[in-house]
Formats: structure tokens, C-alpha cells, sequence
């Protein structure tokens, strides 16, 4: 079952973080968890590797300390996530806040990422195979060339 949000539903929630509707801590608790949310997104970074530059240009540069994760951080996502929410609360105001979330919602496609299901994935290499297979074999049957 899937569980993501559409990218709008993100969107539209990360816009309210502008808006007057919230307390600064509110807004702070809404981007942490807005965040921790796009980093688990495979869809929009299929592999952790690609968080590296998204990470270090929209929250590194706003850190206090302006130093870049190690790597280790980006093997896992969650601890990826824990460390930033840690950063977001520690170190970032309400202004710098607003200015993140207009660059992530810029930054975010207005529709979801489609996905090409492992099991269509599967099929179509399953299928290239065989027919990969009947070829070699007819061609090496009626062709003494392969052998």
C-alpha cells in the first residue's frame, strides 16, 4: 500500500508555513516535518546520494555552521532527517525558514513523479530475456557460428 501524499497536498502545506494561521513554532514544527518528509521521498531522490545537493543548497547554507554532512549521513534517510530536524530546530529562524520554503516549493514538480512499477519492470526485462534467449538459441541451431 502506498502511503506518500500527493506532491500538491506538500505543496499546499508548505505554503501555509508563510501564512499568518501559525505560531514560529508551529511553522518550525511543520517545515521539520515537511522535510523529514521530502527526504523519505524516493520518488522525488531515488537514491540517497542524489539528497546531497538539494540538501546542502537549500538547509546547509542556512546552518549556522555552514558545514556539509559527511557522507556517512546520507547512507540513511532517517538519520539524514534527524540530523537536519535537529539543525532546523536549533539553528534556523522563522525569516530563514520562509526563505527555504519558498526555494523547496519552487524546487518541488507540481505533479507526482510517476513510478515504473517493479512488477512492469520485471515483466518487460523478463520478456527482453526470453527473447534475447530464443534468439541465441535458433541462431545457433541453424548457425554453427556461436559455437
Amino acid at each position: 500500500m502506498n502511503n506518500e501524499r500527493h506532491l500538491e497536498q506538500i505543496k499546499n502545506d508548505i505554503k501555509i508555513i508563510t501564512t499568518n494561521k501559525l505560531s514560529v513554532l508551529q511553522s518550525k514544527l511543520l517545515f521539520m516535518g515537511i522535510t523529514y518528509e521530502i527526504i523519505l521521498r524516493k520518488d522525488l531522490f531515488p537514491q540517497n546520494e542524489d539528497l546531497k545537493k538539494f540538501i546542502n543548497n537549500i538547509y546547509i547554507e542556512n546552518f549556522e555552521d555552514k558545514i556539509p554532512f559527511r557522507d556517512y549521513l546520507y547512507d540513511s534517510r532517517t538519520m539524514l532527517g534527524a540530523r537536519i530536524q535537529k539543525k532546523i530546530l536549533s539553528d534556523l529562524s522563522y525569516e530563514q525558514i520562509t526563505t527555504m520554503v519558498n526555494k523547496i516549493y519552487n524546487l518541488l514538480p507540481s505533479k507526482d513523479i510517476k513510478k515504473i512499477s517493479r512488477s512492469k519492470k520485471s515483466e518487460n526485462m523478463d520478456k527482453e530475456v526470453v527473447e534475447w534467449m530464443n534468439f541465441i538459441r535458433n541462431k545457433g541451431l541453424n548457425n554453427h557460428e556461436l559455437l
